[in-house]
């Protein structure tokens, strides 16, 4: 899920939220964690921190403690199997040899 639905599942309203950039770079990212401000959902230390775009609010951190994000683990917007056979295709074209292992099929690519 991404930090908007995270938010959502939550039950963290946006507009409780801290104002953040619209696209911060990984150093304005890593500052804001070091710093480890309150889990928007429950208070605890945060451990990771992202940001959410909300139409009515604006750009937003949500910062969330380790079982928070635990409990909103992020996904891929394609499944498995397609970002698989895309991540196959780049590698062919960057002539890279590429090795995965799946539940389903073991390693490939040896």
């Amino acid at each position: 899920m991404n930090s908007k639905e995270a938010a959502r599942k939550l039950s963290v309203d946006p507009a409780s939220l801290s104002l953040a950039p619209p696209a911060p770079r990984f150093a304005e990212t890593w500052k804001r964690m070091e710093q480890e401000p309150p889990c928007s959902a429950c208070g605890q230390p945060s451990r990771t921190s992202g940001v959410i775009h909300d139409p009515d609010h604006g750009d937003r951190w949500l910062d969330r403690c380790r079982q928070c994000f635990l409990e909103t683990p992020p996904t891929l917007p394609v499944t498995p199997e397609r970002f698989l056979e895309e991540l196959r295709d780049v590698a062919a074209d960057a002539q890279l040899r590429l090795r995965t292992y799946t539940d389903a099929g073991g390693w490939e690519g040896e």
